[in-house]
This record gives structure tokens, C-alpha cells and sequence, in this order.
């Protein structure tokens, strides 16, 4: 192993599992209800109140099975409580209407928002200034639907790829990256950060038609037909991808009001390009409104990309706001499944990390262009951690791995042992300085609207989850259209929008 990949490898630490740990299957949380309840009807048999005794028993059976014990996978199963409680917001949403939107002259929508964007973002609001470099810069302000207001500043990154690059410089490119993400924690204003691989794979075939159109007609018959030959010697398929970093601040922590806020941002701005740029980013740009509003409308219609490439290329620029980007429809009443201008996608979300090293291959072809798909984006949360509460969460995780290194049976729980070892190093690491970031993944694929373009869909996007270094999943069944908006690059942060009773049902293992 060289030193650059060993340097790699101990600035990144290893993946840290934060499930709690389980004696029997049970938590300890679960393991109190059940003994609750016990020790509750032994004290009614005492004192003859049968009944009683036998409710307090049958609750704390209850409470296990519908708030503790996950079903299905160990890991990406979910709780009773939180499978009943989707389903009621579903049927809440049918009932409602609201799981169907659309925009244009004939809907609901007021007349100065005909295609406004749908949910979760049609309170998003857009702050345009320049930065103390004099480059101009787009927030957006994510006014309601969290619990605080959000800024986020969306970045257009131009990655040239690492295939053709040496590994020593790709090693260094990675250690940047973790010291983008280091700094992300060094800002306690910062709510977290989104980095989006929007990509799909598309043919040669109009660019070989639009080269055949445009040739002009005045030029020698050999240069015409070197030309044409030319465009067709092209692969049959090219790689289009688009690479944005959302950076979030909490607007309450930055300032006391908007303006100052906004300041603030603004002169944080050059800092987190410059460490993009360091972390093979190419020369990031705050994305525009119009940059923003083509990856949207691209998101929402795939074939729209041809579209837009022709009109940049004859110098037609889009003209078109973020915020009135909007679908012409959107339909998300089925399961797993949401419908859009006449495409379909799904979403796959991470629910626990791969239990192997990191390097910057391990995810490699989740995030590749993929024929498989009409579209593919693939986005990576962070949420930084205070050095305090990184402390005090490797010790539960060890304190946890200690509890359940033996199971019910008596046995030596190995997994649990080898989390023991990991929460050690990491402490020592923490120790050491390092931070701690938490970071999930989601998976959104669009696919033609189709019985078929859905099998093929779904098998093509298990296989890329499993292949992914044993990465544990689940597919959003219900309310995908939350999925499918937090995966665009407005830097949506899924955890700010969860309420209280999601949080109660997800989180009680």
C-alpha cells in the first residue's frame, strides 16, 4: 500500500454505524418497557387486580412490537409505528388532494406563480448580490417548512474526472475534500451540506444531426464531407454530468436578521470555492438562477436536456427563475413510484453505511452516467458535529458495542466487538483533532413511465445499491415526491423537515 492512499485512509477513518445497540433484539428503551410491564402486573396479581396485570403485560408486549422491533431487514426494516404512520399521512395526502399538482393557466395557482415548484419548496425565495471577489451570487432562502429558516448557496462544480489522472493527485483531490468537509464543522452556523451528481447517458445521434444542419452549404464539397464523416466516427453514446455542492446555513445562527445574515454568507462564499476548487471541483461558480432552473426542469423532463444544449450553443440563453421552474405535473398517489411530465421516477435512500474502508471508488458506479436510466442523480448529505457532540457519540457507540457483545444466548457478538474496536480508534482519532460528520445518501432514477421502464428501473438501481459495498437501503414508498425534490441541487436538507412523530417512530432503535 503506498503512503498516499495510507494518509487517505487515516484522515477518513473508517464508516461509524449509529444504530443502538440491542440485547435479545431489544433495545435498552424496549427492554424497559417490557420489564415495566412485568414488574407492573406482578404488583396487580399481588393485590388481585387480574385484569389489570394482564394490560400492563400486553402493553409492554404492544409498545415492542410496534415502536422497538424493526421488521423485514435487520437493518433497513422500519418499525410498525412508523410503516402506520406513513400510511396515514398518505391517505391524510389522498384525501387532501395535495399528492397531485399542476401548474400552468388552468390550475389553482395564483397568476404571478402559474409554474411555481410544488411541496416543500414553494415557499423557496431567491437573494442575489456580490461577493467581496465582485462575483455574483444566488441564496436561497428556505423560508417555512423547517423548524428555522435556511440560506443555501448552490455551487456549479466542473469536475474534469479522475480517469486520466495520476493517483497521487487524485489522493491529494480526496484529502481536500475531507478538508472542505472538516471546515463544514469549524461553522456552527452551517446546518449541513448537499453535494448532487445529476448524470445520464445520452446519444450522439442529434449532435450528428445538428452538425449535418448546420454545415453550411458555401463550403468545399471535401470539408463537408470530412465534417460529416467526422461527427459520425463519435461513440454512439456520450456522458453528460453535472456536479453541484450545496453549503446550508441556519439563518437564526448566522445573524439576527436577513440582511446581516446574507452579508455574512457572502463573505464565506470565496473560501468554500477556493476549497472546492482545491478538491478537484474544477473553478466552481455560485450556480446561477437560470443554471438552477435548468437542472430542475431537466429533473422534471429529461428530454428538455437536448433541448437546452441546442439553444446554449446558438447562443439562447435560458431566461428562467428557479422558483418558477415548476412541472407541468406531478403525481406521487402511488407507491414508490412519482409521475411527471410524462417520465416516472423512484428514490433509494441509505439507512446504514458499507461496513468496508473508504476510498474514492467505493461509490464510484452509483454515481456514473448509467444507460439504464432516462436520468440519475445521486446526492450526499453532511451534517457536521460540534467536537462535543462527537465525543459523546462514539462513547454511546462503544458503550453500546460493550453491552451487546454477548447476546441473549450467551454467544460473543463479533459485529458488536468489532464496533467496539472502531468507536476506540475513533475516539482516539477525535482526540487527535479530527471531526466527525454524519452523512447519508439518496439515489433519485427517472425512467420512461412504463411497466416495463419500471422493472428495469428497479432492478438496475438494486444493483447498483447492492454492488455498493454491501450499502444497506430502502426505497421511499410513500410521499416520494419529498425524495425526489430533496435529491435536486437547492440544497434541501431532509432533516430539517422532519416533524416530531417522524422522529419519535424512526428513531426509537
Amino acid at each position: 500500500m503506498s503512503d498516499a492512499t495510507e494518509r487517505v485512509r487515516v484522515k477518513f477513518g473508517n464508516w461509524l454505524p449509529t444504530a443502538k445497540g440491542t440485547l435479545g433484539g431489544l433495545t435498552g428503551i424496549g427492554w424497559g418497557m417490557l420489564l415495566g410491564g412485568v414488574m407492573v402486573m406482578v404488583v396487580c396479581l399481588v393485590v388481585g387486580w387480574w385484569a389489570v396485570g394482564l394490560v400492563a403485560l400486553l402493553g409492554g408486549l404492544l409498545a415492542n412490537l410496534f415502536f422497538i422491533i424493526r421488521w423485514g431487514d435487520p437493518i433497513a426494516g422500519r418499525t410498525l409505528a412508523a410503516r402506520i404512520w406513513d400510511r396515514h399521512l398518505a391517505k391524510k395526502r389522498t384525501r387532501e388532494g395535495t399528492n397531485h399538482y399542476e401548474t400552468g393557466l388552468f390550475s389553482a395557482l395564483p397568476d404571478d406563480a402559474l409554474t411555481a415548484l410544488p411541496g416543500m419548496l414553494s415557499d423557496l425565495d431567491e437573494i442575489t448580490g456580490t461577493d467581496g471577489e465582485g462575483q455574483e451570487y444566488v441564496l436561497l432562502h428556505h423560508r417555512k417548512g423547517s423548524r428555522n429558516p435556511l440560506l443555501a448557496a448552490t455551487f456549479s462544480c466542473r469536475p474534469d474526472g479522475t480517469d486520466l489522472l495520476p493517483q497521487g493527485q487524485i489522493d491529494q483531490q480526496v484529502v481536500s475534500f475531507g478538508g472542505w468537509i472538516t471546515s463544514l464543522s469549524r461553522d456552527t452556523s452551517i446546518e449541513g451540506a448537499v453535494v448532487v451528481v445529476d448524470s445520464a447517458l445520452e446519444s450522439i445521434e442529434p449532435l450528428i444531426a445538428k452538425i449535418d444542419r448546420d454545415v453550411s452549404p458555401h463550403a468545399p464539397a471535401a470539408a463537408q464531407r470530412q465534417l460529416r464523416e467526422g461527427a459520425r466516427a463519435l461513440s454512439g453514446m456520450y456522458s453528460e454530468v453535472e456536479v453541484f455542492a450545496s453549503v446550508v446555513w441556519n439563518q437564526n445562527k448566522v445573524a439576527r436578521n436577513l440582511d446581516d445574515a446574507v452579508a455574512n454568507i457572502a463573505a464565506k462564499l470565496p473560501g468554500h470555492r477556493d476549497r472546492l476548487a482545491m478538491a478537484g471541483a474544477g473553478s466552481p461558480t455560485v450556480a446561477t438562477s437560470a443554471e438552477l432552473a435548468r437542472a430542475v426542469r431537466v429533473a422534471y423532463r429529461p428530454d428538455r436536456a437536448r433541448e437546452f444544449a441546442s439553444d446554449e450553443l446558438a447562443d439562447r440563453p435560458l431566461m428562467l427563475q428557479v422558483t418558477q421552474a415548476g412541472p407541468d405535473t406531478f403525481d406521487d398517489s402511488d407507491r414508490r413510484v412519482c409521475y411527471h411530465d410524462g417520465v416516472a421516477s423512484m428514490t433509494a435512500m441509505m439507512v446504514a453505511p458499507p461496513q468496508m474502508h473508504i476510498t474514492e471508488q467505493i461509490l464510484d458506479d452509483l454515481f456514473r452516467p448509467n444507460g439504464a436510466f432516462l436520468r440519475k442523480r445521486g446526492a450526499v448529505y453532511y451534517r457536521p458535529m460540534a467536537q462535543g457532540k462527537a465525543f459523546k457519540t462514539v462513547q454511546k457507540i462503544g458503550d453500546n458495542a460493550v453491552r451487546g457483545n454477548t447476546t441473549i444466548t450467551g454467544r460473543q457478538d463479533i459485529a458488536a466487538g468489532r464496533r467496539g474496536k472502531l468507536a476506540s480508534k475513533v475516539l482516539d482519532d477525535l482526540q487527535g483533532g479530527a471531526s466527525m460528520v454524519a452523512f447519508a445518501v439518496q439515489v433519485t432514477v427517472t425512467f420512461p413511465a412504463t411497466e416495463q421502464g419500471l422493472l428495469d428501473a428497479e432492478t438496475a438501481l438494486k444493483n447498483l445499491l447492492e454492488g455498493a459495498g454491501d450499502l444497506a437501503y430502502r426505497f421511499v414508498e410513500t410521499d416520494t415526491a419529498a425524495g425526489f425534490h430533496s435529491t435536486l441541487p437547492l440544497g434541501v436538507l431532509p432533516w430539517a423537515y422532519a416533524t416530531a412523530m417522524q422522529q419519535v417512530t424512526d428513531r426509537t432503535q
